[in-house]
């Protein structure tokens, strides 16, 4: 696999496994997915945007019906209608994006308030993290351009600060949960992976939420002891 399209493929699962939260990596299914989407020239930018359109109108409807919340996002194929649909618009338009800006159906200040009250009270700078979530302002795709930046900043500066004996456990759990993996994966790949589970066990061990607008709701399991 050429490096432009194993760039394609990562990018599209890391943004899909941001929202979605688990698991660690797309089904065969979904890479046979998104390989027909780069076999057919679909623009990387466009199908990204597509996935979190797709995320957000589900954020949209957990709003509007408790029972939305109970339904789980499995596969990368609950996105394909979004894509396929911008993708019909875009080559309708001559290349030109389709989708038109609009208010987000959530209420961006409302959601940052609860992702600032969601940070654990034993989070190092909590209310440093807090003031930053609640600063934040403009539309819900702005919002949520900003939020991967900080929610990679939280994770990544919470190992930085664990004790020694709890960042070798992270790193043990994280080679066993790859150890399967290894012989399938080239070494470059294995890092990018090797660095997402180090981050998973992270956000586990220490309950921080996912900083996201749109991210599925799941509740990360409270540091025990």
């Amino acid at each position: 696999m050429v490096k432009a399209d194993r760039e394609y493929f990562e990018t599209i699962e890391e943004e899909f496994i941001r929202l979605r939260g688990a698991p660690l990596l797309l089904s065969p299914a979904d890479w046979r997915l998104a390989d027909r989407w780069r076999r057919e020239g679909v623009p990387l930018s466009l199908v990204l945007e597509s996935i979190r359109l797709a995320f957000e109108r589900r954020a949209e409807r957990q709003v509007a019906s408790p029972a939305a919340r109970q339904r789980k996002v499995n596969s990368l194929r609950y996105c394909r209608p979004a894509v396929e649909k911008a993708w019909a618009e875009y080559r309708e338009l001559g290349g030109a994006s389709a989708r038109q800006p609009r208010p987000a159906a959530i209420d961006v200040r409302a959601r940052l308030q609860a992702l600032a009250d969601s940070i654990p009270p034993a989070t190092v700078d909590l209310e440093r993290w807090r003031k930053r979530l609640l600063e934040l302002q403009g539309s819900a795709p702005a919002v949520e351009d900003r939020l991967v930046g900080l929610d990679r900043e939280l994770v990544d500066r919470a190992f930085e600060l664990l004790p020694l004996p709890e960042k070798e456990t992270v790193a043990a759990e994280a080679e066993a949960a790859l150890g399967r993996m290894a012989s399938r994966v080239d070494p470059e790949r294995l890092a990018d992976l090797r660095r997402r589970m180090v981050r998973r066990l992270v956000r586990e061990r220490l309950g921080l939420p996912l900083l996201s607008l749109f991210a599925e709701r799941s509740q990360p399991s409270p540091r025990s002891g």
